[in-house]
């Protein structure tokens, strides 16, 4: 038997990660018989001549044998359990396992030389297993809630893993998994002229996260074309409009100040003796500094909205804004008076142009779309 079910393998793998530090012995005296036999295996293949793994894997395993037929045995009168065959198939597959590790374990080997494989009670629990699960599965979907199909889809995949393609539960799964996934309808922004395309372009960056960041399989987002191309009739709306947004207002402020700076040289002159000296002095300039400010800003409406019962279930507005801004200055004096700065500022004669509206559009969207895809984020958490 191949195939073991998922609870197998990781229990297995916690075991043989544990084993290298433990002969079994606590494990057989915690009662716990599956992990004290591989646990003695293990120490056995690095020490074949451990003799507390010799003894734990000489007591453990006819206890193991004794625990698997008497667990069976109870499971088996248990009628009320509606898993007890996956229990069963359970107990089988550790077994083979250990009689496997066994095998593959020279020293455990001369120990048990003849470990048990329960090969046809295991395929017998398989089958019992697997129509266990599947049915237990098919109650679930026929309850026709959410909750219920996500309960299915789960239980579906348990008995794949027992029965790879058992039946059509590949069909099931997919079926049980639509039935359990929230639907969601993102809407169009409603933006028209020159903006629309930028409108777009945030709408498509809402999608991409959603798409991508909702970490939640039970959770599918489409759009309004994808909806109709499949006539879905989806869980959820969420609906995004700019309840007010202004492009491109303009503000120039000017400020006059004047600048000096001593100690400059002015001039020369000759003394009677006919020697040159420098002249030093103050020198002035007033400088007029113009400011351009282009600001953008608007607020988004978002809005979550049952479909069903056109209930709004999550509302907030999201503001935001984005600034432009450029400077330049002239001066009237002398230029020796003027700072670097102030003296590149007036070498502009000219602010440089803005961007141009679509990109200032997007621009003020860059703090609207960080907050809310927070709030997408919260709300679908709780699914």
């Amino acid at each position: 038997m191949k195939t073991l079910s998922l609870f197998i393998i990781t229990a297995f793998i916690i075991v043989l990660a544990e084993s290298c530090k433990s002969t079994g012995m606590q494990a057989l005296t915690q009662g716990k018989y599956y992990t004290a036999c591989f646990q003695a295996i293990d120490k056995l293949r690095s020490s074949p001549d451990n003799e507390k793994a010799t003894n734990a894997l000489m007591q453990a395993y006819p206890l193991a044998v004794h625990y698997t037929e008497r667990e069976t045995e109870h499971l088996l009168t248990s009628v009320s359990d509606a898993n007890r065959y996956q229990k069963i198939f359970e107990l089988y597959s550790v077994m083979n396992s250990i009689a496997t590790e066994i095998s593959r374990c020279p020293a455990a080997l001369q120990i048990i030389p003849h470990a048990d494989y329960y090969s046809a009670q295991l395929e017998t629990a398989r089958n019992m297993a697997a129509e266990e699960s599947y049915m237990l599965a098919v109650n679930s979907l026929s309850v026709g809630t959410r909750s219920a199909a996500r309960q299915a889809y789960f239980q579906f995949q348990k008995t794949n893993s027992i029965f790879p393609g058992y039946r059509d539960v590949a069909v099931k799964m997919q079926q049980a998994k639509w039935m359990a996934t929230l639907k969601v309808v993102l809407e169009q922004i409603p933006v028209n002229g020159q903006y629309k395309i930028s409108a777009e372009f945030f709408q498509n960056k809402v999608f991409e996260y959603f798409s991508t960041s909702i970490r939640n399989e039970f959770i599918q987002i489409f759009s309004p074309e994808e909806a109709e191309d499949i006539n879905l009739y989806p869980d959820q709306i969420i609906r995004l409009n700019f309840i007010d947004f202004v492009v491109g207002q303009m503000r120039e402020s000017r400020n006059s100040y004047e600048v000096k700076r001593d100690s400059v040289k002015t001039g020369t002159y000759k003394d009677r003796d006919g020697i040159s000296h420098d002249v030093y002095g103050t020198v002035k300039a007033t400088v007029t500094s113009r400011k351009i400010e282009v600001s953008s800003s608007g607020i988004l409406n978002a809005l979550i909205i049952d479909y069903r019962t056109n209930v709004i279930l999550s509302q907030q507005r999201f503001p935001g804004t984005f600034i432009w801004s450029d400077s330049y200055a002239t001066f009237n004096g002398d230029e020796r008076a003027l700072s670097r700065k102030e003296l590149d500022m007036c070498r502009r004669s000219a602010p440089s142009a803005p961007p141009p509206p679509q990109e200032m559009f997007v621009q003020f969207t860059v703090p609207i779309f960080n907050n809310l895809t927070q709030f997408i984020q919260n709300y679908y958490r709780r699914y």
